[in-house]
């Protein structure tokens, strides 16, 4: 199933989401910043494709323009969920400006990053 959510964002650049299940691994497409306003969006549509033991949720990154300390929260609830009933959170195409951000927050070693 196929889903998609845009908000306006609060800088000029739309808040979207779209989702897709592909070999059983919930796919999230972020677009967009992501900080106070749209980091619970997120939180919700990531905590929501936690199907259980061995479920796997991608979190593609490749167009954030922008992510604050309310986003890595948000990636961090949503990985405290996986880990409680036996799933994972992935990230893929991380850009530099959010690694920059997972590195000097340590989280670049908490989470699981796709190349």
């Amino acid at each position: 199933m196929d889903r998609k959510l845009a908000l306006p964002g609060a800088r000029g650049h739309p808040f979207r989401l779209s989702t897709r299940v592909r070999n059983g691994t919930a796919q999230i497409t972020v677009s967009g910043e992501i900080d106070i306003a749209t980091a619970p969006t997120l939180e919700e549509l990531l905590i929501g494709t936690m199907a259980g033991s061995g479920s796997a949720t991608e979190v593609d990154l490749a167009n954030v323009s922008f992510m604050d300390a309310s986003g890595l929260t948000a990636l961090i609830r949503a990985d405290n969920k996986a880990r409680d009933v036996g799933g994972r959170l992935q990230l893929s195409h991380v850009p530099e400006r959010v690694s920059r951000l997972l590195k000097i927050s340590h989280l670049d070693r908490r989470f699981s990053v796709l190349t």
